[in-house]
């Protein structure tokens, strides 16, 4: 990050952020909708290791992560599917996310045996097929590498924060965590810099990928690179 934030700066950043279009149908002829085989091949194959046979690096430009996905990454990402077809639809857009996340908070765990030291939260605001959705994602780290999680959330991080306040649902829980550290109402959150006005816009377009490369300049157990 170029500078140290307050949590309160970091949400205020984060809703105020452009949303990343993500084109709902990269997906197709990479894996089947539904199909948790193919869903996992694509990750194994296309995702997790390069040409040379060698673990892809992916780096997360807000933080200069490193990040690598691991075998066990493909199971746990594809066990997801469940949570319906626009989740199914982001794993072909997993790099441009890892890469564009930006960073919320870093936790300890909330289990007493938990494997990795602390947990790290990025949240990426997309925009998929014209609608709104807040992507979290949740990066642990121990001295043998990263875990890589990620849950899908309509609407966008204002409207996020706003429901996990409140919801007693167990997939805002770790947001409604976060939030209890920042007193101010996200809703009622200004610009860090109070000099300068938030943005009025509804989004900063970000042109998608179709072919699901990174632009030309710049998820449960993933391996760091140093």
């Amino acid at each position: 990050m170029e500078k140290k934030r307050t949590l309160k700066e970091r949400i205020d950043r984060i809703i105020h952020a452009g949303e990343i279009e993500l084109a709902g149908e990269v997906y197709k002829g990479k894996y089947e909708l539904n199909n948790v085989k193919s869903i996992k091949n694509f990750i194994l194959d296309k995702l997790r290791l390069n040409e040379k046979g060698k673990n892809k690096v992916y780096i997360n430009v807000d933080t200069g992560k490193k990040i690598s996905i691991s075998g066990n990454s493909a199971g746990k990402l594809t066990s997801h599917y469940k949570y319906g077809e626009t989740y199914q639809k982001t794993i072909a857009h997993l790099q441009r996310i890892i890469e564009n996340m930006k960073f919320l908070e870093e936790m300890s765990p909330d289990k007493e045996n938990s494997k990795f030291g602390n947990y790290s939260y990025y949240i990426t605001r997309a925009n998929i097929d014209g609608e709104s959705y807040t992507i979290l994602s949740t990066v642990g780290h121990n001295e043998y590498g990263i875990y890589y999680d990620q849950n899908v959330f309509e609407g966008t991080p204002k409207e996020v924060f706003k429901e996990a306040k409140t919801s007693n649902d167990n997939k805002y829980s770790r947001l409604k965590e976060i939030l209890k550290e920042e007193a101010a109402d996200p809703s009622e959150l200004h610009s860090g810099d109070k000099s300068q006005p938030a943005s009025t816009n509804k989004y900063t377009k970000i042109s998608p990928d179709v072919q699901g490369e990174p632009p030309p300049k710049g998820l449960r157990f993933a391996a760091i690179v140093n």
